[in-house]
């Protein structure tokens, strides 16, 4: 798949909210089944997630490892809005076994704020739910922690 409008033929024209502009992570948590809430970056994950208004996206998030070095989780492509919820098509992605998913997550815009949540949550089991605060990014950056 070579990410081309061609190649991803057959979708839907983002309809119904409109989520463009660019955001910037303010938090991540995940709740276990069990209720337990653990935040898998503690506060040290910072992100953007950028929406165009034509369908194209993009998705950055760098946070520390335990031993020091600094992660990325990225990927690019175009996306889908139906309903209360928001599809990632992934054609461009830092882990190559993410290019041709799709990533779907529930919608929650209010306020210049975008929670987004899915079920189950990576790494987090059945019944688990990741649920990420994006921001609405102001013209100043936000301070950098690394």
């Amino acid at each position: 798949m070579d990410g081309s409008d061609a190649a991803m033929s057959g979708l839907t024209p983002v309809q119904g909210l409109d989520l463009s502009g660019a955001w910037h992570l303010a938090d991540c948590y995940m709740i276990y089944a069990s209720g337990k809430v653990q935040r898998p970056w503690g506060s040290s994950a910072h992100g953007y997630l950028i929406y165009a208004p034509e369908g194209h996206m993009c998705k950055s998030l760098n946070y520390p490892k335990a031993d020091g070095r600094i992660a990325c989780i990225s990927h690019c492509g175009r996306y889908e809005v139906v309903g209360d919820r928001v599809r990632h098509l992934i054609s461009v992605s830092a882990d190559i076994d993410e290019v041709g998913t799709t990533e779907e997550q529930t919608i929650a815009l209010r306020d210049g704020h975008l929670p987004l949540s899915s079920s189950p949550a990576p790494a987090g089991g059945p019944g688990s739910v990741i649920h990420y605060i994006w921001n609405k990014a102001q013209a100043v950056a936000p301070k950098t922690p690394f």
